[in-house]
């Protein structure tokens, strides 16, 4: 064998070397970022699971406070409501009397009223016996008795069950937009249409305010503390949900939000 003939075996060898080495690197490195991807995924996970946990905490202890105020707060104005009507027939006419029980029986249905408002805020009891549709309907027509805002719901699907805890997240992603309508646009009528099919379930908050909702998110995205918008975005990604904001047709902001998979998991 001539030395030509070696110098192209001891190339090709080094070249196959060199080409081992090479996908023995690529092969390594492909494995380092799996590892990576999947380490990455678990701590994705388990926040997610943190963010749940708490989220259930905070509706649990909601729901134990509502309860408190219904039974025990409620129960004692009922009594005090009862008491003040059998003082009617023990006053005197034509001292003012009359009309000071007429103001204090007002007042005492007006703090009724406020914590009915509240404790419905805290826990929504016809989310659990009506349904998310039902439940935000009812929610509309509790805001609208303060006539702060004039609130329409338009249920335009059909009448699929939404799993409980979805359906409390997205209920609470609601409110937060509703308070964030209240507290930025200056809106005088907000619209929620609500859209249920087997693919998706969307639900459109669209206000006639000033438009500067939008310019608001965009100044919260930048601070760290903005516990409004963080609370829409912790809750719809526990959920696998989204939410677009985008401009109104004349004035003001709609506000998107769109959820997969929202049915329960045996259905």
């Amino acid at each position: 064998m001539i030395f030509s003939d070696l110098l192209i075996i001891g190339t090709a060898v080094m070249l196959l070397l060199s080409i081992l080495v090479i996908v023995l690197v690529i092969f390594q490195q492909k494995q380092v970022i799996q590892h990576k991807l999947v380490i990455r995924d678990k701590d994705l996970q388990l926040q997610k699971e943190r963010l749940m946990a708490i989220l259930q905490g905070q509706e649990q202890e909601r729901k134990r406070i509502a309860e408190d105020l219904h039974d025990e707060v409620g129960a004692q104005l009922s009594v005090l409501k009862l008491n003040l009507n059998q003082l009617q027939p023990l006053l005197k006419t034509g001292n003012g009397e009359t009309e000071q029980l007429k103001e204090t029986k007002d007042f005492t249905d007006t703090i009724i009223q406020h914590l009915r408002f509240i404790s419905q805020s805290l826990h929504p009891q016809a989310l659990e016996n009506l349904g998310l549709s039902k439940a935000l309907d009812s929610f509309c027509n509790l805001m609208n008795k303060n006539k702060q805002v004039r609130i329409s719901f338009k249920d335009e699907g059909s009448p699929l069950h939404v799993d409980i805890e979805k359906a409390l997240n997205i209920y609470r992603v609601v409110q937060e937009l509703i308070n964030n309508i209240l507290k930025h646009a200056q809106a005088t009528h907000i619209e929620i249409t609500y859209r249920c099919s087997t693919n998706a379930l969307v639900i459109n908050v669209v206000d006639n305010g000033n438009g500067l909702l939008l310019r608001s998110l965009d100044n919260s995205r930048q601070k760290t503390g903005s516990l409004g918008l963080k609370n829409i975005e912790s809750r719809l990604n526990v959920i696998g949900g989204t939410i677009n904001y985008l401009p109104g047709i004349d004035s003001g902001t709609n506000a998107e939000i769109r959820v997969e998979n929202y049915q329960s998991a045996e259905e």
